[in-house]
């Protein structure tokens, strides 16, 4: 018999975590959102169904959804804003937190996978006084993890959607939230992104990355879709670009592309449209198998007001 693959032994390791009950799956998506020191916790929206081609007035206006904000909204500084894009493995080595501290700091927008929901990422995100919303795929030892977006500001929308892992049958979850930005009437979508990653084929990441591009091409304003898309083929990686250049989507490019790789390939991008990239690193860490993207977007020149 021959060698197991690397990504088949985790899967059976996941699976195992799986029967062990150290991992549970919920039986439908939840996002659990903070918003000015409360958190709730809700069934997920469904993007497809949730008036995402819309204004947020005219998704109130006609009925469709009710503000996640009862009051006026700040928005995001259209002049610069600092984004960090994460697979956070999910903090389990000691130096995370330190890496963690550092790196939010000076963000205006986190974006996590591998998330695990702990009491210690809870109060780092409530130091730097975040908005954040979490998508999640499963409990570890009774724990969310999932994607989670954060923001200094609160997002005017969020949906979620997830998609097994055809092996392990272990959820990857997408999550999409919506910002107001100053000198546009257009909000920022911004999608986070934990992609489908032990598979024999490519038939569940084509479902999910589809049924991703459907949602977003309800959008017409500015976008960033960014996270760990798992590209560690050249079919994988085909298929995102493919994506990406069908919505008007740029990849952000980095100087010094310090990039995690797999296969040789590298695993996390991000994408964005209706901004200029005005600085992209990826700093090195210990604390997690991805080194985290760190990029500074402004409006772009061509996106005026009201377009």
């Amino acid at each position: 018999m021959g060698k197991m693959a690397p990504s088949g032994r985790i899967a059976l390791g996941l699976m195992a975590l799986l029967m062990s009950g150290c991992i549970r799956i919920p039986d439908q998506p939840w996002t659990i959102s903070h918003r000015n020191a409360i958190e709730t916790r809700s069934p997920s929206v469904g993007c497809s169904a949730a008036g995402l081609g819309q204004s947020e007035p005219d998704r109130v206006a006609d009925g469709r959804t009710t503000p996640l904000q009862a009051t006026p909204p700040q928005m995001l500084n259209t002049d610069g804003f600092k984004l960090v894009s994460w697979n956070t493995f999910k903090g389990r080595r000691p130096a995370w937190p330190a890496d963690f501290r550092k790196l939010s700091q000076n963000a205006d927008i986190l974006i996590l996978q591998e998330a695990y929901l702990s009491e210690t990422l809870k109060e780092m995100l409530d130091h730097n006084a975040y908005h954040w919303d979490m998508s999640t795929a499963f409990a570890y030892r009774y724990i969310e993890t999932g994607v989670l977006t954060a923001s200094r500001i609160a997002a005017s929308f969020t949906c979620a959607f997830r998609e097994k892992e055809p092996l392990s049958r272990i959820p990857k979850s997408v999550l999409i939230s919506r910002y107001p930005m100053s000198g546009t009437s257009r909000e920022l979508l911004v999608a986070n992104i934990h992609a489908i990653n032990f598979s024999t084929h490519n038939s569940a990441f084509k479902r999910q990355t589809d049924r991703l591009e459907f949602i977003l091409e309800m959008h017409r304003g500015p976008m960033i879709v960014a996270g760990d898309f798992n590209t560690w083929n050249a079919n994988r990686m085909s298929r995102v670009n493919a994506m990406a250049k069908r919505l008007g989507l740029s990849p952000v490019t980095f100087d010094e592309n310090r990039r995690s790789r797999i296969f040789g390939q590298n695993v996390d991008h991000v994408y964005y449209r209706g901004l200029e990239a005005t600085h992209a690193t990826t700093p090195i860490v210990s604390s997690s198998d991805h080194n985290p993207l760190m990029v500074v977007f402004k409006l772009a020149h061509h996106a005026h007001p009201g377009t």
